[in-house]
């Protein structure tokens, strides 16, 4: 019989671990690969991986309104595909922080650039966003 319980709470506590461990693989990896965006009032990010519901709020990381939420979005547990964030206040920066929180918690975040006005796609070409130069 004791054998039997000492097994049980062994596996109990792996498995607790495992959990832990799936939830910092989810949250390390939350946003997906985001492009430069363009210095217009929305976000787009193509994919939000949540443990939990929770938002994403862009925030302001340069400044004297360092931390500024600038604008947020609620997302689902699990793949979040094509999310896009309406900014209430323009950026005015060369980059802006993208943050996931579940649960009131700041559990992943990412610097997103943001493209000079006049060149969408940041491409450093002038302006379309193709790579080449622009006459």
């Amino acid at each position: 019989m004791n054998k039997l319980a000492i097994l049980a709470a062994a596996a109990l506590i792996g498995s607790a671990g495992l959990a832990t461990a799936q939830e910092t693989l989810a949250t390390a990896d939350a946003f997906g690969i985001i492009p430069v965006q363009d210095s217009n009032n929305v976000i787009e990010i193509p994919l939000v991986t949540a443990t939990a519901d929770g938002e994403v709020q862009i925030r302001r990381i340069a400044g004297t309104n360092e931390g500024e939420v600038l604008g947020s979005i609620p997302v689902t547990a699990g793949a979040n595909e094509n999310v896009r964030i309406t900014l209430l206040t323009p950026p005015n920066a060369d980059s802006v922080l993208a943050v996931l929180v579940e649960g009131g918690a700041d559990v992943a975040e990412q610097e997103i650039e943001m493209s000079p006005p006049g060149n969408p796609g940041g491409d450093g070409d002038g302006g379309d966003g193709d790579g080449q130069a622009d006459n």
